[in-house]
């Protein structure tokens, strides 16, 4: 044979191996494309998804003499889990963020509020020290509980992607110890708020025309009104209910044990989560009026206020209690606010 046929016979037969291997390769892929793996599936699946998913509450007999001991599985938890983590959380989080967004819009627009006529020099009691006390008081322990549960809502999601769960758990741990052991003594600063506060705090017919004029921006021009205002009256009375919403549910989640179920459980808890929500917005609007208004935290930090600012903010109250002392401004603290009674506003 010669040499030519030599050599176009062994490319021939490589061809022929080369085709042949892909053919192989081919058809094993096929057949494995074809084959499917063997499902072996769990006998006890269909069971506990039908108990897991039932559309009632199956109470079965058990030795264990406690709440829901004769409950297999309660889906309630689940579903808690999903409002919480699709809608408290989100929500919760985009309405405080939008409160700051919407007060520092109005401190941008609206940079300071001066006195007009600026400050006279003289000086009119206005809060007394017990007054004070009660709202620093309430103040204190409203910005404590306010970081602590904001931590226990909304720490897992801001800390642990900076600092690690293993970071994390002290700061969660010591913000639950904390919020538990100071909790009771908001009812104590909400009682002192009662007692010292609530008597310049009822409606009164001037109140009206402040709401409809938006306290005098719409009119442009300073509103005639008591010791306080409508907008100071429905804070007043919003963070006194707050308060109450969120000491009820806070000593509720205080005494689980007091065998509450856990659907009325979680209703406290969303009951008071809101709620706190609610009063820090409260807080910030607040803090933006007392920043806004110059001389406004006067009455907190000395008990007295300059006398123009009472006359352009207060005017009722400033010219009512010239008539009940009747010796013109005073530049102490001798005298006592609380004994000054709003006579000129008719409650409603």
């Amino acid at each position: 044979m010669s040499t030519f046929k030599k050599y176009f016979l062994l490319i021939a037969i490589l061809i022929s191996v080369s085709l042949a291997s892909i053919s192989v390769s081919n058809l094993s892929a096929a057949e494995n494309a074809e084959i499917e793996p063997i499902q072996i599936k769990n006998p006890a699946t269909d069971l506990w998804r039908a108990v897991r998913q039932r559309n009632q509450e199956v109470e079965g007999k058990s030795q264990i003499k406690s709440l829901k001991a004769g409950t297999l599985i309660d889906n309630k938890g689940y579903l808690w889990r999903q409002f919480r983590s699709k809608w408290l959380l989100p929500y919760g989080g985009y309405f405080i963020l939008g409160v700051l967004a919407l007060l520092l819009l109005l401190k941008i627009i609206i940079r300071k509020v001066r006195i007009p006529g600026g400050r006279s020099g003289k000086k009119v009691s206005r809060m007394s020290i017990m007054q004070r006390i009660a709202h620093w008081f309430l103040v204190s322990i409203v910005t404590f509980m306010a970081l602590t549960g904001l931590i226990l809502l909304f720490g897992r999601i801001i800390f642990i992607p900076y600092i690690s769960a293993e970071g994390f758990s002290p700061i969660a741990s010591a913000s639950k110890e904390g919020h538990n052991l100071f909790g009771p003594l908001l009812v104590i600063a909400l009682l002192m708020m009662l007692v010292y506060f609530i008597r310049y705090n009822w409606p009164a017919k001037v109140d009206f025309k402040w709401l409809v004029t938006l306290g005098g921006l719409l009119s442009k021009k300073h509103l005639k009104v008591g010791f306080f205002n409508a907008g100071e009256k429905l804070l007043y009375w919003g963070v006194i209910l707050l308060g109450i919403a969120l000491s009820i549910t806070g000593l509720i989640l205080l005494f689980p044990f007091l065998e509450l179920e856990a659907k009325w459980l979680q209703v406290v808890i969303a009951i008071h989560a809101i709620a706190a929500l609610l009063l820090i917005a409260a807080a910030f609007a607040h803090i933006w009026m007392v920043v806004t208004l110059e001389g406004t935290i006067d009455a907190m930090t000395q008990g007295e206020v300059d006398e123009n600012w009472a006359k352009a903010h207060h005017s009722l109250w400033y010219e009512e209690l010239q008539q009940h002392q009747g010796t013109g401004p005073t530049t102490g603290m001798d005298q006592e606010p609380t004994s000054v009674a709003t006579t000129q506003e008719k409650t409603v």
